[in-house]
């Protein structure tokens, strides 16, 4: 959205904006200097040349641009993630950080020239950047994907065989949805990386490629830890763990008091690593808040991050992930402040109070629900307040279902209970209305299998079902 872009351009203080030219109308007023790629590349002048004989030679090249050296506590890159005051936050990785995070994915993954790296994540999700560096510093091949088969599992799996990718990292959900799927032969792929949410349980047998599990945060940059996940024949329930941690990262699981816990008793995650980064720029309080002195370093200066993550550790030294400390939640790969779209919800006339919650009523299947309190004399109209909505948040973060009460549920202590707020029905049985032909029975039944429901009404809204541009992407894909 316009309002975000510019707040982003602002508080980084980017001196230039790299686009589009097609792009370009969607832009705000910025004093920022512009430059469109494609624009660059069509003006730029072939290298000359002149004839010497019956042959063609070459110009000799201008001098080479000079280059800035860099340490490596400078800064590298900056990616906003969103922030509970309702303005995201930008996070301030540098080089160490970042090459600490190359040098391992290099020696973990042998990658070689000969690999071919599929370009799944969005640049919003900071496993872009995972993405990108381990491969170009190994002299390997990056491949992107076509939009139209980036989140459509059967034709992004046919994509990756075609192309003959050799690794590739997609979101959690993604992952899983691909994990279900009849994998073409013959297939490259050796390693298939997943992270961004709590994965459910392990590949089947028949994969032919290893699934190796990821955690971590921005402000570690993009992992801490990781294990391979091995082939399960059934879902008994038992999540994978996260792992243990990266070359230079260690993990500490602390109660309330940053007394470490026993094995087995769940705890907060706090990290120290390379690739802690510098913090919040531009907020101070809040750096200190996450980023603590490091209560067991003898090194001056050490740092602790504390994830907000509640994990146990198991038997086996890895870690399992159980839980939120506070209202921050994962869906689809992107963390998510509910408090900044509750914020932007309450920006709306016609809204007096807001609660979002991320629910996961059906397995793997983690969705944003708002509930809401109509502000006096007013009705709410969720078509309108999702357009409201588009033009503040990213499409990540506007909900798929919203909920008009006439009160919010409180606990006997007088406040909000959320356990009591109620799930978004599915086409109240009153309401619902069945196929009248075979186009209509068909559509039906590729709405109920995309949203995993048992029937989907004629009428009903494919969003506010639980709907997303992933599920979209396929849904559009089974109608086709």
């Amino acid at each position: 959205p316009p309002e975000r872009l510019t707040f982003m351009l602002e508080d980084s203080a980017a001196s230039v904006l790299l686009t589009q030219q097609h792009l370009r109308a969607s832009l705000p007023a910025l004093s920022t200097r512009v430059l469109p790629l494609d624009e660059v590349v069509a003006q730029r002048a072939p290298l000359p040349v002149h004839a010497v004989g019956a042959e063609t030679e070459a110009v000799a090249p201008r001098a080479p641009l000079p280059v800035q050296t860099v340490g490596a506590d400078d800064l590298a890159y900056v990616i906003y993630t969103s922030g509970s005051t309702g303005r995201p936050k930008g996070v301030a990785v540098h080089h160490r950080g970042l090459m600490n995070l190359v040098a391992w994915h290099q020696r973990t993954y042998a990658l070689a020239p000969s690999d071919r790296t599929a370009l799944t994540a969005g640049v919003a999700f900071d496993a872009s950047t995972w993405e990108v560096w381990p491969s170009l510093a190994s002299g390997a091949s990056l491949v992107v994907p076509p939009d139209a088969v980036r989140a459509e599992p059967a034709q992004l799996l046919r994509w990756l065989a075609t192309e003959a990718i050799t690794t590739c990292f997609m979101p959690t959900p993604l992952a899983e949805a691909v994990l279900r799927e009849e994998w073409p032969k013959p297939m490259a792929l050796r390693a298939l990386l997943t992270g961004g949410d709590a994965l459910h349980h392990g590949p089947p047998a028949s994969v032919p490629a290893t699934l190796f599990n990821h955690y971590g945060p921005t402000e570690s940059t993009v992992v801490a830890t990781f294990t391979p996940v091995a082939a399960t024949a059934r879902d008994d329930g038992t999540r994978p763990p996260i792992g243990r941690p990266i070359a230079n990262t260690r993990t500490y699981v602390l109660d309330a008091h940053l007394n470490p816990v026993p094995v087995g008793v769940p705890g907060e995650l706090f990290l120290a690593s390379e690739g802690l980064a510098w913090g919040y720029l531009g907020q101070p309080a809040l750096s200190a808040e996450r980023f603590i002195p490091h209560p067991f370093a003898s090194t001056p200066g050490a740092r602790l991050y504390r994830t907000g993550d509640v994990v146990r550790w198991r038997a086996d030294g890895q870690l399992d992930y159980l839980q939120r400390l506070d209202f921050q939640v994962k869906v689809r790969g992107f963390r998510i402040e509910l408090g900044e779209i509750e914020a932007s919800l309450l920006a709306h006339a016609s809204v007096h109070e807001a609660v979002v919650l991320a629910r996961e009523d059906v397995p793997g299947d983690k969705r944003l629900v708002a509930y809401l309190i109509p502000a006096s004399g007013q009705q709410v109209d969720t078509t309108v307040l999702r357009a409201f909505l588009k033009e503040r948040l990213p499409e990540y973060m506007v909900p798929s279902a919203f909920l008009v009460l006439e009160a919010l549920p409180l606990n006997a202590n007088g406040k909000l209970d959320r356990k009591a707020l109620p799930a978004p029905d599915a086409s109240p049985l009153a309401d619902f209305v069945a196929p009248r032909n075979p186009t209509e029975e068909k559509l039906a039944e590729v709405f109920a299998l995309v949203l995993r429901r048992e029937q989907v009404s004629i009428h009903d809204d494919f969003f506010a079902l639980g709907g997303h541009s992933l599920l979209a992407t396929q849904l559009v894909s089974r109608v086709r």
